[in-house]
């Protein structure tokens, strides 16, 4: 084959890496859309787009009836509900799929670049991609974390000199979509501010003119990313609502804000605690070669990934491809001859355009099965949070859930298949409802707390849909004036005595 044509058509190790994602999605399509807030952002969308009016009141609870509410994600929102009109949720699911499945390609480029041998950085990419499939679900942070990753390689080639500095400026505009996608684009900002403190302190150091021009240009990044992020409708506002959010204390009971569990028995957590304590081990040994910009980054984000599950992944695009490069080169010191194999792999795989070819008509292929029907992703979210039964059996009473109690994990779906019909109590919209919400009415129901009955009562509560494994299912299961009506293993149905005709047989099974 020609040498041109072969840089064309000879398969790259990216498109392999790029397939992990959607093979291992296809597995377990379902996991795509488990996440309880996907069903209210996609709700969401379809308001924006009904209207042409970004929501900045509640819309879906009664319980925070004029709440103010910052939509995050609202750009996220409209593109989902249009790909739900256009596909369904199959090529929702899809696109999110296809977003994700680009992280681990970064990922092993910015090992290669970077300096690791072929097979570390292999190695590398499947474990940190496993720790990101933490939180791998459809909703708007896969952006994040696809921007994360670029906007770190970007700035970490320029630091080292792989690449001009004038190749930062595709920055700030990626920064505005960002912003309006979703509220991780603060972890962008946190990066900028990293890359030019240290090139700051380093400048003041060295009074070397290349540490100062390499400060300046930081710094000017960072001002016009800053800048960038007020491209949104809600200007500063977004700022406040974020960092309001990220006060709030009841953010605990949800577990992507808890730290990781390292008893639980969890493949991304023990993934990610063997990632940490390799970091460690190559820190240790390779102190004297590490960028200071490396081990501030390594720091600050080991520290979030301590902090809350949903940063482990953060930690992940960080580290993996440090440890990757620093693991080469004792392998490469030993075998010497191989590494030269590695080294010439490498090579002839960046001199591909292939990628060009492969990667988009790949997605295509994938966005068709989505649109024939092949795709193996659910076409509705029934039977995830919200079985098939209880939505049926929700669908023939409308009537009877004017006020309904539910359990949070059960919001988005209600919002997604029955609002405007039905409002919720409450969903994972912590910011809407506010700590003293949170943590006296809905933990006080939830957790079976001795005030239960008062705050039913306030709210005017005439029925509750909860998941069985709760101690308020067990609660209104036994309280006189709650009747049974719909039951199977993963929802319950209570209705409160006296505000209709009770069903007559409780249901089991849908």
């Amino acid at each position: 084959m020609p040498l041109p044509l072969r840089r064309w058509l000879a398969p790259p190790l990216t498109a392999f890496i790029f397939l992990v994602h959607p093979l291992l999605s296809f597995i377990r399509p379902a996991d795509q859309l488990q996440d309880p807030g996907t069903g209210w952002h996609l709700a969401t969308g379809r308001y924006i787009l009904t209207t042409h009016t970004i929501p900045h009141q509640d819309l879906f609870s009664f319980t925070a009836v004029g709440h103010p509410w910052i939509p995050y994600s609202w750009l996220f929102e409209v593109a989902g509900a249009l790909l739900e009109r256009l596909g369904g949720l199959p090529l929702f699911a899809t696109v999110c799929m296809l977003v994700v499945a680009f992280v681990p390609v970064l990922l092993y480029r910015r090992m290669v670049r970077m300096g690791a041998a072929i097979i570390p950085a292999l190695l590398m990419t499947l474990l940190a991609y496993l720790v990101l499939t933490s939180h791998a679900l459809a909703r708007p942070h896969v952006v994040t974390y696809v921007l994360f990753a670029f906007f770190l390689e970007r700035m970490d080639d320029v630091h080292a000199g792989r690449r001009a500095a004038q190749s930062l400026w595709v920055l700030p505009p990626l920064t505005i979509l960002w912003c309006n996608v979703h509220g991780g684009f603060m972890a962008g900002l946190m990066l900028g501010g990293i890359f030019a403190a240290i090139a700051g302190v380093r400048a003041l150091l060295t009074h070397d003119p290349r540490e100062r021009r390499e400060a300046f240009t930081f710094i000017v990044l960072l001002a016009a990313m800053g800048l960038a992020t007020l491209v949104n409708p809600n200007g500063l506002g977004l700022h406040r609502d974020i960092l309001r959010f990220l006060a709030l204390k009841t953010g605990v009971y949800f577990d992507e804000w808890r730290s990781p569990d390292f008893q639980a028995v969890n493949a991304p957590i023990f993934l990610f605690e063997i990632l940490v304590l390799m970091t460690f081990l190559v820190v240790a040994r390779a102190r004297r070669r590490l960028a200071w910009v490396e081990v501030a980054l390594l720091v600050f984000f080991l520290h979030e990934g301590l902090r809350a599950l949903r940063q482990i992944s953060l930690f992940a695009i960080v580290a993996a491809p440090i440890v990757a490069r620093e693991i080469s080169v004792p392998l490469e010191g030993r075998w010497p001859s191989l590494a030269a194999r590695w080294r010439a792999i490498a090579v002839e795989q960046a001199a591909l355009r292939s990628p060009l070819l492969y990667v988009p008509a790949l997605s295509a292929l994938f966005v068709i099965l989505a649109f024939a029907g092949v795709s193996r992703f659910p076409r509705t979210l029934d039977d995830l949070q919200l079985t098939r039964g209880a939505a049926a059996f929700i669908a023939g009473h409308k009537e009877r859930f004017a006020r309904p109690f539910n359990t949070e994990n059960l919001g988005g779906s209600l919002i997604y298949r029955f609002w405007p019909d039905v409002r919720v109590f409450v969903d994972d919209r912590i910011d809407v409802y506010g700590d003293r919400f949170i943590s006296d009415d809905y933990l006080t129901v939830l957790e079976a707390r001795q005030r239960w009955r008062d705050v039913l009562a306030r709210y005017d509560v005439d029925a509750a849909v909860v998941t069985a494994a709760t101690p308020c299912a067990t609660l209104l299961r036994d309280a006189p004036e709650w009747e049974l009506a719909f039951e199977d293993e993963q929802n319950l149905i209570f209705f409160r005595r006296g505000t209709g005709r009770a069903a007559d047989v409780a249901r089991r099974g849908g």
